[in-house]
């Protein structure tokens, strides 16, 4: 049986929305986890290029949510099923001359 996870990514062009989301982020810093499954993509979406490949996940929370999220600071291979798992707040992705750094929530183990 073979398992394949599909992530898409919506970027919003608004700033101002851009903004607002990220200060919400903070709520979800530090919140732990468990995961679930993970893939390696080796392929990334347009922009994402220089962190291929990467591992993605789904985490599960203690409340019984689910998040597809970016697993970093570790390597395929330490990974396993309900690894705990903390999350962290990251860049998203570089910047460009004049764009906005963004920053986003990714999972890291514990």
């Amino acid at each position: 049986m073979q398992l394949s996870l599909c992530i898409f990514y919506k970027f919003n062009m608004n700033p101002v929305k851009n903004w607002r989301d990220t200060k919400k982020l903070h709520q979800s810093l530090g919140k732990i986890g468990r995961l679930m499954v993970w893939t390696k993509v080796s392929t990334p979406p347009s922009g994402f290029e220089y962190q291929a490949p990467y591992l993605v996940g789904i985490i599960e929370f203690q409340d019984g949510s689910r998040m597809p999220i970016q697993i970093v600071d570790c390597e395929e291979n330490e990974l396993k099923i309900n690894l705990k798992v903390r999350l962290i707040i990251r860049r998203l992705k570089k910047p460009g001359a004049a764009d906005v750094i963004d920053y986003t929530v990714k999972a890291t183990p514990i």
